[in-house]
């Protein structure tokens, strides 16, 4: 019985699959916090993400064990992008999905289960969100796969320029967003402020009237569509969403708690949410968008300017009987390559043609063996 082998290519093939899937699914994460989908969708994005980049790990752990054992370790990590890899897969094990799906496995992304200090832990582990952006650095090696250039250079140069164009506005990104974190973090404050205040009033209201603080609270509050459930001493006093929808819709980061004295407010934030959600799509598309720029129009332009010359100037130095002229663009002409070009086109191919013309020449003027056997006296 045959043992089966997989194809030489076949996890080089699974890795680029994984990439494009991996895209797929970052825009999908953030998307689905825009619209609200439910927790259990959410929940699924979390958990493929998870497995995303344990795979990306493993693959980076195996490709340097293996670049180790060849000590080829430094040209894989500094000049083959295995630097891409590392960023891509474990820093985003370690600070995003991993802690995510723990906190998932406990139960604790389940709407209600949390303590108001696991609620804090969570909301680092959001914050800290943004670096899935790292993933999209990983868009490189698609593209480094599609040959969009005969020219191995042009690929080169291209997939290098794309990847600091890239990797530096993700770094960008990133530091910002912590800077982004404290203005989030304040709207969530002034949230919570502002509830706090507004239950002080309202009891400060009901000590010079007459009126059961219970009943007060609810013709005061009850209209206010951000408030989805309030409670006094535990009991519920008013709610303004179905319990089945609140478990499938609003997961721990989608309301915060407000507790004042006796009440207890659950207070809508997905508005803030969308927003956070509405930036990272924006900057997932500015990538996406920077990247396939890089690859059409920037390898276009290296191509007919760079390597094409580079590729006639090489055949016609190695071929005798290419003698193919460089077109010279006169808005480029200042350019060395150009200037190259020009000594190619008025010196190097006159000279060529002339030495092969002279070789020619001795060529006929030299006896065959022919002309001496058949040489009569």
């Amino acid at each position: 019985m045959k043992k089966f082998k997989f194809p030489d290519n076949f996890w080089e093939n699974f890795i680029l699959v994984s990439i494009f899937l991996v895209v797929i699914q970052t825009f999908l994460d953030d998307y689905s916090h825009y619209a609200l989908w439910s927790v259990k969708a959410r929940n699924i994005l979390l958990i493929t993400g998870f497995f995303f980049d344990l795979t990306f790990t493993i693959e980076f752990i195996v490709r340097s064990i293996l670049a180790i054992r060849k000590k080829e370790f430094k040209l894989y990590f500094l000049y083959r992008r295995g630097w891409v890899d590392f960023l891509a897969s474990i820093p985003l094990l370690l600070l995003n999905s991993g802690p995510s799906l723990y906190f998932l496995i406990r139960g604790y992304h389940s709407a209600g289960k949390a303590t108001i200090g696991v609620l804090n832990v969570l909301k680092i582990v959001k914050a800290i969100r943004i670096t899935r952006i790292l993933r999209l650095i990983r868009i490189m090696k698609i593209f480094g796969k599609i040959h969009n250039a005969e020219s191995k250079m042009a690929q080169r140069h291209t997939a290098t320029i794309a990847t600091t164009g890239v990797f530096t506005i993700v770094i960008i990104l990133i530091i910002f967003s912590f800077f982004r974190l404290n203005l989030i973090t304040n709207l969530y404050n002034e949230k919570r402020e502002h509830y706090t205040k507004l239950i002080t009033n309202i009891e400060n209201i009901n000590m010079d009237m007459d009126v059961p603080l219970r009943l007060l609270t609810f013709k005061l509050l009850s209209n206010d569509k951000n408030i989805l459930k309030m409670y006094y001493i535990n009991f519920l006093i008013f709610s303004n969403i179905s319990e089945d929808k609140f478990q499938k819709y609003y997961a721990f980061d989608d309301y915060i708690i407000v507790k004042e004295n006796e009440f207890k407010l659950y207070v809508d934030v997905t508005e803030i949410n969308k927003e956070i959600a509405s930036v990272n799509l924006e900057n997932f598309f500015i990538i996406i968008f920077l990247v396939i720029a890089y690859m059409i129009f920037y390898t276009k332009h290296f191509v007919q300017t760079i390597s094409d010359i580079v590729y006639i100037m090489y055949r016609g130095f190695t071929e005798d009987n290419y003698n193919l002229q460089i077109k010279i663009k006169k808005e480029y002409k200042e350019d060395e390559i150009y200037k190259l070009a020009e000594v190619y086109n008025d010196k190097w191919l006159p000279l060529k043609l002339k030495l092969k013309e002279e070789e020619k020449k001795k060529k006929e003027s030299k006896l065959s063996i022919d002309d001496l056997l058949n040489f009569k006296v």
